[in-house]
């Protein structure tokens, strides 16, 4: 069986309609390459979990956006802390678990979303929506970080085509749950638990000192 193909990152044409296609592809991301389908796509967890591969983070719902508005449309809840957190880190390595929008016939789900540092990949994301993704790993777990081997393991039938971001360095995203206040790191990747709760601080130090100076003068 032949290997998908690769594009290049300016080839946004042949991922978008691939995508339009309902195809799923692959993609670089912070951490690791990603399996990657049109968000709406209906049956868009199966098809990916049926490649066998494990989502990254604690949920299996995983979003990666282009751009705030659609992140903020995802949400049924999108608090104060959850703004302070993506204002400072977005684009980055930074993926905030939130309460979903609750769709017709379900009950009460989350999802985690991500802006991605690629630049590819936020673009794609613009152009097409959000993208549901897991990643691609290794049978130990390990991330795959080198497009060559994403072309080796997988298969035509399986991507229509990898979009090739080079190797992808560095930890994945570290993961914040903020359905609670204040957010929990529940996992640690590239940003480290002390600058999450840094960010925390002196955005609350900042929203008070606004606050007392918006405050009209008796």
């Amino acid at each position: 069986m032949t290997g998908p193909r690769l594009v290049g990152p300016r080839r946004s044409d042949e991922a978008l309609a691939a995508l339009a296609a309902d195809e799923v592809i692959a993609v670089p991301a912070d951490g690791g390459y990603l399996l990657a389908a049109r968000h709406d796509l209906r049956d868009a967890v199966a098809r990916l979990g049926a490649l066998g591969l494990k989502a990254v983070g604690p949920t299996p719902l995983q979003v990666v956006v282009g751009r705030r508005e659609q992140a903020v449309a995802l949400a049924s809840v999108w608090t104060k802390e959850t703004a302070i957190l993506t204002d400072r880190m977005w684009p980055g390595p930074l993926t905030v678990m939130v309460p979903a929008v609750r769709r017709a016939g379900e009950s009460d789900s989350v999802v985690s979303i991500t802006m991605p540092s690629t630049r590819a990949l936020r673009l794609l994301c613009r152009e097409s929506e959000p993208l549901m993704v897991c990643a691609l790993q290794r049978p130990d777990g390990a991330p795959l970080v080198d497009p060559a081997e994403v072309e080796v393991r997988l298969t035509a039938s399986d991507v229509a085509l990898i979009v090739d971001g080079g190797v992808c360095r560095g930890p994945g995203p570290t993961v914040v749950d903020c359905r609670m206040s204040p957010p929990v790191v529940s996992h640690v990747g590239a940003l480290p638990e002390s600058y999450v709760d840094a960010a925390l601080m002196m955005g609350n130090r900042r929203r008070r000192l606004f606050a007392r100076r918006s405050k009209p003068d008796r």
